[in-house]
């Protein structure tokens, strides 16, 4: 068995976390840290996180077993920032 963990997307869904008129959704303030703070500065799409479940159905990955495979753009790798750009309007 294996998982994927993705980093934050905005989804429908997400979108409607913590929806405030005139304020940033969840998402939006985690999107913001991850390109504030992954070591890929770029855009997560859903299309990233389906490939890599196509990678891990498909015979290329026969012998892979028991992984989490984090499709963020390295940000599990990074620990958390409490002091980032991105989130000091949040944090006041």
């Amino acid at each position: 068995v294996n998982t994927i963990s993705a980093g934050p997307l905005k989804s429908r869904a997400a979108s409607a976390i913590g929806k405030e008129p005139g304020q940033k959704t969840f998402i939006e303030y985690a999107i913001d840290y991850s390109k504030a703070n992954a070591p890929l500065a770029q855009d997560l799409y859903n299309d990233d996180v389906g490939n890599s479940a196509m990678y891990l159905c498909s015979s290329m990955a026969r012998c892979v077993s028991g992984v989490t495979l984090y499709v963020d753009n390295g940000l599990h790798s990074m620990g958390m920032s409490l002091d980032s750009e991105s989130m000091s309007d949040r944090n006041a």
